[in-house]
């Protein structure tokens, strides 16, 4: 937001966060329009003008409250080697456009060829258009705080043609959890240490190939509906779902436990259940989750 009188900043948006004041902001990457940029204070040529919608990628940044941001503009990249005509028609449906970026400090300007978007995980209206042609690697970032240096290497691997998606995050600070997820939307983030994390791993491989991928040929059948409908004794009841997995956890023993949606009772009666405490053998091992920590336990008979 400029002062009264005078036009907007123009910025791309590469973060969003909640500061330790609980005030939300966002960092920016400027734009410059030409009267902003050295040319302002050049001695031009008569017939010399500048395009109005054309606009300068800097590498300024800075953090702004969210509240600063008042309205939403369509900025288009063109090759800097059209010429003015076609940069005018590839900009018709664009407020703005750019092709060449700006260095504050040296009052320099450079073609942009190949512009690599900040691939930060914020959710854009570019993201139905990725090009599947770029090769795609995904990465587990452990001890992920905020996501800065997941962030960071995703931007170098865009620089070597290569698209690195954070797909898992670990952290045990729930602050940090909650930023990397404002940003990063399409990740799962886990709240949770990271050596439970990898122990969950390592006993969910020793489930599937017990359970999933037909090692155990001595495991007992599924029950049937008839045996669902039977009657359960006492301190027994039946799994509806599971909705969520962890490993451990503060005041918990080292297993792995589900959160489990019980059949006939709602969602305010969920818990988490040591992997002891069901039949493993019937257990649908497709769901995954983020751990709270709410310890509990019961004698439990699952049932399908």
């Amino acid at each position: 937001m400029a002062e009264e009188g005078k036009p907007h900043f123009i910025g791309r948006i590469t973060e969003l966060f909640e500061g330790t004041d609980h005030v939300k902001y966002f960092n920016c990457r400027w734009f410059f329009r030409s009267e902003d940029t050295v040319i302002s204070t050049a001695k031009l040529v008569d017939d010399h003008s500048h395009d109005p919608k054309r606009v300068f990628l800097s590498d300024e940044r800075n953090d702004n409250p969210l509240d600063c941001i008042v309205s939403k503009v369509k900025i288009l990249q063109v090759d800097p080697k059209l010429d003015l005509e076609a940069k005018a028609q590839l900009a018709a449906d664009n407020d703005l456009y750019y092709d060449m970026s700006y260095t504050v400090p040296y009052s320099t300007f450079e073609n942009i060829t190949n512009d690599i978007n900040e691939i930060s995980g914020i959710s854009s209206d570019a993201d139905s258009e990725v090009d599947t042609s770029v090769a795609t690697a995904t990465l587990l970032d452990l001890y992920s705080g905020c996501g800065g240096m997941s962030t960071g290497l995703c931007l170098g691997a865009a620089l070597a043609g290569l698209k690195l998606e954070t797909r898992w995050a670990v952290d045990f600070n729930s602050h940090a959890c909650k930023s990397l997820k404002s940003n990063h939307p399409k990740t799962e983030v886990r709240n949770e240490k990271a050596d439970d994390f990898l122990s969950l791993l390592k006993e969910w491989a020793v489930l599937c190939d017990q359970y999933v991928h037909d090692n155990n040929a001595e495991a007992p059948p599924s029950m049937d509906e008839e045996e669902e409908e039977g009657e359960l004794e006492k301190d027994e009841y039946v799994v509806q779902k599971l909705t969520d997995i962890c490993y451990g956890g503060i005041d918990r023993k080292s297993c792995i436990y589900f959160k489990v949606q019980w059949k006939g009772y709602g969602p305010e009666e969920d818990t988490w259940e040591p992997i002891e405490n069901l039949s493993v053998q019937r257990l649908p091992f497709k769901n995954k989750g983020v751990c709270s920590r709410r310890p509990h336990a019961k004698s439990i008979t699952t049932a399908w």
